[in-house]
């Protein structure tokens, strides 16, 4: 399995600083989706307290941050298909950017629908050949961990 990393993929930081880069946009968009969805909430529910809002914030951020925590985690200990988790995050974003499409009638809410552009960067990152070497690097690294350090030390003093 080593050898079939090395010669199936480049192996390079830019494999990780695309994976890195992966979860930090999901991350980042899931923060504004959550303040949006509280913010729609409030236009059509009307306004909420401080403490209402408080608590609806960091309850929506907790769930949005295990959704995504423990599906990486995952993929780090060499699970592959977790990333298909994160698809679906985010897909649940952008149906969550469409919908507040609609509810958001003020100026300055719309800038917040600017952030579309993070489960956008995300998704065109998980389709490029540097998401699948990092996945297959923790895939390789877990299944013979042994095997693949000596491969890569091999690899990286010839």
């Amino acid at each position: 399995m080593p050898n079939n990393f090395f010669e199936k993929h480049e192996f390079s930081m830019g494999m990780f600083a695309a994976g890195i880069a992966v979860i930090m946009f999901i991350m980042f968009s899931a923060g504004v989706v959550c303040f949006l969805a509280i913010l729609s909430l409030q236009t059509l529910f009307g306004e909420f307290t401080s403490k209402e809002f408080g608590i609806l914030l960091v309850s929506s951020e907790l769930i949005m941050t295990l959704s995504i925590v423990v599906p990486n985690v995952l993929i780090f200990r060499g699970k592959p298909r977790a990333a298909k988790v994160n698809k679906i995050n985010i897909y649940f974003q952008f149906v969550c950017y469409l919908l507040f499409l609609f509810t958001f009638e003020n100026k300055n809410d719309w800038f917040l629908l600017s952030f579309v552009i993070f489960p956008l960067l995300a998704n065109w990152l998980m389709a490029s050949a540097k998401y699948q070497a990092f996945l297959a690097y923790h895939e390789a690294l877990r299944k013979d961990p042994i095997g693949f350090r000596r491969s890569l030390a091999k690899k990286m003093f010839e």
